[in-house]
């Protein structure tokens, strides 16, 4: 029998209808092993020895193998979970991984676009550590270029129109208020510095240097409001300063000059045409210093094993240009690119638009007006990064069960209440017998697979899922099992105090504090 499999594929999960829990590997395995499913499920499970954890094992169509806990087994998932603690539900999967995320151009505020991209890589970073691997979490500063020259253009200009309210703006510049606000503050630092005797190079490069200074520490503070942080801040500049870009593209193979730029054959893997490298003029382009970016993280001294870039969908054209330069050089397989959907701001179920004045769309700074920061990240990372957000205000804000973060959070602080509120004894637990119990122990031993499946194929929104499946089948047993004059007390506060760890290991991986009052 061909046991060999690829561990991502196998699902062993909840079957509240059929058996506690249920297994698919047998119709992985059935054609490499030339039987049907049914055949290969009856083989495996003749192998199975039932044990004081496992009742029975029984096979059903077109292939499943259904497991069924013994009393002694719901008993050892409940210690285990208690015993545990904190760690329940982390795995042992030691690699190095190099998450890059936000890395928003420093030519503003971040705004709604970037709060997504902020929170589905803090959470994936969060879940990838405790499956016990070591990340490294970086944010790319895109400091070099076409953007900061017009950051700087921008910045000067309103700087000029303090004094003179005539001063033109220049075309193609940023107009919205961060702009306004970065020059007021620059205005309150030096005066009016570049007023009076002052060469234009000198103006234009402290105001290149200080639009990079001030943004980048606002995109800093609102990353903070957020719990958000960052282990490593790459410069796009210092590749440029330190000829690094230069280094690495020497170092390609698959370059050739044409027209007089350098070329480099992505066609060859997959890319749709060849690309430039350096122009005609000399200067790299984006692609050319994106490439050798990379490079220098695969080369690092933290020798990731793997990259993952979190990307909006709007940069899915890339995604082939840069795989097919990675696999000129062999590191094709070392990179993964998650793609993110746009976010629609709502109140009272229609778009919500920012107004002329203040420019084209939210800041970071605007959201957290509207909403907490538990709540926006919650509901940044509710639904699959494929699908687009429709973040709605009122929705968020409700504290009621239409807001499914209220009902986990309720649940928690009702398992927190409970804890303070009653004695217990876990040496005594003894039996679990109501289908209230049982599917609530069902639920909390998924919390372990859970965490597996995110930590390999990166959905963090089943994590959302899962907490609120697991809170309201806790508040489904707290409306219908009698605690505290029941003989088996302590037995039925250790599942409350196992939802209690879950419910709040959970909701730490999502970067959100459990409620113990509602």
């Amino acid at each position: 029998m061909n046991l060999i499999f690829d561990e991502s594929k196998i699902i062993i999960s909840q079957s509240s209808k059929h058996a506690d829990f249920t297994s698919n590997i047998a119709l992985i395995l059935a054609a490499i092993n030339k039987l049907s499913p049914m055949e290969l499920a009856e083989q495996i499970s003749q192998k199975i020895k039932t044990n004081n954890n496992i009742a029975k094992v029984e096979v059903a169509k077109p292939g499943f193998i259904n497991f069924f806990i013994s009393n002694q087994g719901f008993v050892e998932i409940i210690q285990k979970i208690i015993k545990e603690d904190d760690c329940y539900g982390s795995q042992k999967q030691n690699k190095k991984i190099n998450i890059e995320f936000v890395s928003a151009n420093p030519t503003g505020f971040l705004h709604l676009g970037h709060l997504r991209s902020a929170i589905i890589g803090d959470v994936l970073a969060r879940v990838l550590e405790f499956s016990g691997n070591q990340v490294l979490r970086e944010y790319y500063i895109n400091d070099f270029g076409v953007q900061v020259d017009r950051l700087t253009s921008s910045l000067i200009a309103r700087y000029d129109q303090i004094f003179d309210k005539n001063v033109v703006m220049p075309q193609d510049s940023y107009v919205g208020e961060d702009i306004v606000w970065g020059a007021n503050k620059i205005y309150l630092e030096i005066g009016d510095k570049f007023q009076k005797d002052y060469k234009n190079e000198d103006k234009r490069e402290f105001f290149w240097n200080k639009g990079l200074q001030i943004y980048l520490d606002e995109i800093k503070k609102d990353l903070t409001n957020l719990d958000i942080f960052f282990d490593k801040y790459s410069s796009e500049a210092e590749l440029h300063k330190n000829s690094i870009i230069k280094t690495n593209i020497k170092k390609l193979p698959g370059t050739y000059e044409q027209d007089g730029a350098l070329w480099l054959k992505t066609s060859q893997y997959g890319d749709d045409k060849d690309r430039v490298l350096i122009k005609q003029d000399g200067k790299y382009t984006y692609f050319g210093a994106d490439i050798c970016y990379h490079l220098e993280k695969i080369n690092s001294s933290f020798h990731p094993d793997l990259l993952i870039n979190i990307w909006g969908a709007d940069h899915i054209g890339y995604v082939d240009r840069i795989k097919s330069a990675l696999s000129l050089v062999g590191e094709q397989d070392k990179l993964y690119i998650l793609l993110y959907q746009l976010v629609k701001l709502l109140k009272n179920g229609q778009e919500f638009k920012m107004s002329k004045r203040k420019g084209s769309t939210f800041t970071i700074k605007d959201i957290l007006k509207l909403a907490d920061k538990d709540s926006i990240r919650y509901f940044m990372v509710e639904r699959s990064e494929n699908s687009i957000i429709e973040f709605d205000i009122e929705k968020v804000n409700q504290i009621n069960e239409q807001n499914p973060l209220f009902i986990i959070q309720y649940a928690y602080a009702r398992s927190y209440q409970l804890l303070e509120k009653i004695q217990y004894n876990f040496n005594n637990i003894s039996s679990f017998n109501t289908p209230f119990e049982i599917k609530l122990i069902n639920e909390l031993k998924e919390f372990e697979v859970i965490i597996a499946k995110i930590s390999h194929n990166y959905k963090i929104n089943l994590l959302n899922k899962y907490l609120l499946d697991l809170a309201n089948s806790f508040n489904s047993f707290y409306s219908n099992v009698k605690i505290l004059d029941s003989p088996r007390k302590d037995s039925l506060m250790a599942i409350v105090k196992a939802v209690n760890i879950v419910i709040r290991n959970g909701l730490k991986l999502l970067g959100i504090q459990g409620k113990e009052k509602v």
